[in-house]
């Protein structure tokens, strides 16, 4: 009895969990949209996403991601609606989870507004370390737009550090991120803070680049007209002349003089002449105390106008100020550098173990890859002895046919040389019979011309006997011939030209009609025999043979480097036969 009225009460309260449970996860999905609408609308109307936000009992969110999200969004708002925290009450949630469990995208977010609460903190080293956290992962973020924002506010550590370098890198980064997303004032200003250091640097070669880049980006954003004019006038102080510094003053009276300004105006009243006017603007600048570079620039230009102005007295005791300044500037960042040395130590000695334990998992996992690779290998291993018997059948089959195939190529290879063979001595014997008749017929040839023609028909005679019985025997006396030659070359080629003109009289008539002296024609009656330009003058060894080449082109109305002379040569003698 008591068994089933325990069964009963079990089920009662079963029933009513489910009961309860249901309005429970609508308020659920309510909150969840809610944070939704918070988050599209957190970029155009911060007040109105903060309201949301406000509006909302955290406490009825339920899990940790949630809660995180909840976190991230109110930081973001009360960011975006300048209402700086000092503590991380309200991001807290948001560390804890989302730089354990969260996306790169989640990740950057949470470190870049937990950098903006130490800088509200005035904690810059924690700050510059949690920027530096955001970075890590940079490749894998797709929320350029606070990837670039991250960049900025690293780069106003950096000024701060006279880090002007990593300054200017970071704002070209952060200028080309906002340029893809179409944000042209935040795009401008990136590109002008940059122009601000390269200013500080006197680097006018980069100065002068994003200038010219940041007078074409006004034109297509005539809001930042006015906001631009300061840092113009603060380059055209430092690279510009006269004409310059004058035209951006003017515009600068005119666009209405703000406090912030006025250090740049006394400056250039200063460069244009008029110190007297210079050191009132200057006096009425206001300079906070604990703003160390304003003072530095502040004494840094009354140094100079009273300079300007003839008072040696005074510029002195300004200078002794601005030395002072100088001195504590230097010792907060040498401070700086050092604190930052030790976030980067202990961010290098994390690395090195993060390292080492990805080095422990990519082991193990070769070990698991190798052991596999053996049980891979000893399964193809059977596999192929299994098939031995005939892939050795099959090998045997191609080696065979292999065979007849290299028997038929020589086949075919000596049917070729048979026929080059039988070209040949009727190339011989052709040439031997226009020798022979050029004999008969020509009574009118000199004694030296019939001779060279007997020795070169003997020469003949004894190649055509060589080709039909192929004994090297009949090819001696062209073997003495031809080493007679390499020795005597000018006598080759007189002889060669004198056996031209007793074949082709007219070819040789034609060239001696072009101009060519006796020398050129020798040349010419080498490209007759086939040779090329190369091996003419690697027999004449003429290391520039191309000199006499091209004169000979010029002779025959060729190209000086376009025409090949050889081809052009034996045509000529075919056409004059």
């Amino acid at each position: 009895m008591k068994r089933r009225n325990f069964i009963k009460i079990i089920i009662k309260i079963a029933i009513l969990s489910w009961v309860v449970e249901i309005p429970g996860c609508r308020f659920s999905d309510d909150l969840d949209n809610r944070l939704d609408t918070a988050d599209n609308i957190m970029e155009d109307r911060p007040d109105s996403a903060l309201c949301i936000l406000n509006s909302m009992d955290e406490f009825k969110l339920r899990g940790s991601r949630a809660k995180a999200r909840y976190s991230l969004l109110k930081s973001m708002a009360l960011d975006k609606n300048y209402i700086d925290i000092t503590t991380f009450d309200e991001l807290q949630p948001a560390i804890d989870y989302y730089l354990k469990n969260g996306n790169a995208d989640e990740r950057l977010r949470t470190l870049y507004y937990k950098g903006r609460i130490h800088r509200n903190a005035g904690d810059d080293d924690l700050a510059m370390q949690s920027y530096l956290s955001g970075l890590d992962n940079m490749d894998l973020v797709s929320d350029s737009l606070t990837l670039a924002r991250l960049l900025v506010a690293q780069g106003t550590l950096y000024y701060k550090q006279y880090q002007l370098r990593n300054l200017i890198d970071n704002n070209i980064k952060a200028a080309e991120i906002y340029g893809l997303l179409n944000r042209l004032p935040q795009q401008l200003k990136s590109y002008f803070r940059a122009l601000n250091g390269e200013v500080i640097i006197g680097d006018s070669i980069g100065a002068d680049s994003l200038a010219n880049i940041c007078r074409t980006l006004i034109n297509d954003c005539p809001s930042m007209k006015n906001w631009s004019l300061r840092p113009f006038l603060n380059y055209s102080l430092k690279f510009g002349n006269t004409d310059e510094i004058i035209y951006y003053l003017e515009n600068v009276l005119n666009a209405g003089i703000t406090d912030d300004i006025k250090m740049n105006i006394a400056r250039a009243y200063s460069k244009i002449g008029n110190p007297e006017k210079g050191i009132q603007y200057l006096n009425k600048a206001k300079v906070a105390p604990d703003n160390i570079l304003d003072s530095l620039s502040y004494w840094s230009i009354k140094t100079e106008i009273l300079e300007n102005m003839g008072n040696d007295k005074a510029a002195l005791d300004a200078f002794r100020n601005y030395s002072r300044v100088l001195e504590i500037y230097h010792d907060r960042l040498f401070s700086n550098e050092l604190l930052f040395s030790e976030k980067k130590h202990e961010m290098e000695i994390e690395s090195l173990r993060k390292i080492h334990k990805r080095d422990n998992a990519i082991k193990w996992i070769l070990a698991g890859v190798a052991v596999l690779i053996c049980i891979i290998g000893f399964i193809y291993y059977r596999y192929r002895l299994n098939k031995a018997g005939r892939m050795i059948a099959e090998q045997n089959a191609e080696k065979l046919q292999l065979e007849a195939d290299k028997l038929q190529l020589e086949t075919e290879k000596l049917q070729l040389q048979t026929k080059n063979m039988h070209l040949k001595i009727s190339q011989l014997e052709s040439e031997q019979e226009r020798l022979t008749a050029l004999l008969e017929q020509r009574e009118e040839l000199s004694s030296e011309m019939k001779d060279i023609i007997r020795e070169r028909l003997d020469l003949l005679n004894g190649l055509l006997a060589k080709e039909i019985s192929n004994d090297e025997s009949y090819a001696r006396p062209f073997r003495k011939y031809v080493e007679t030659l390499h020795k005597d070359r000018k006598k080759f080629q007189d002889s060669t030209r004198k056996a031209f003109q007793a074949m082709y009289p007219n070819f040789i008539a034609d060239l001696i009609k072009h101009g060519l002296t006796e020398r050129e024609i020798n040349y010419v009656c080498l490209y007759s025999l086939g040779l090329r330009g190369k091996e003419i003058g690697a027999y004449l060894d003429l290391a520039r043979h191309y000199n006499i080449s091209s004169e000979i082109r010029r002779k025959l109305g060729l190209d000086t480097n376009g025409s090949n002379l050889g081809p052009y040569i034996r045509k000529m003698m075919s056409r004059k036969k």
